[in-house]
């Protein structure tokens, strides 16, 4: 699962969550969800805190046959 926030008009942030060999097993956000980035985290400060779901784009790659979220966030 990738996770992309926006934040004013800096760059975006894409984050990847979980990998193949250390899966996230958590639910999926829902649309309108806020989610937290916690201060710990190894980010710009600019994207840490709360961020809401804006939409889910689902993602595909016909080379390895995998199917991800890509999960679109706004602070």
């Amino acid at each position: 699962m990738r996770l992309t926030i926006y934040s004013g008009s800096a760059t975006p942030l894409e984050l990847p969550v979980g990998t193949s060999h250390h899966p996230y097993l958590g639910r999926l956000p829902e649309v309108g969800q806020t989610i937290v980035i916690p201060e710990d985290a190894n980010v710009d400060d600019a994207f840490k805190g709360k961020a809401k779901v804006r939409k889910i784009i689902w993602r595909y790659s016909p080379e390895g046959g995998a199917l991800w979220p890509e999960i679109i966030c706004k602070r």
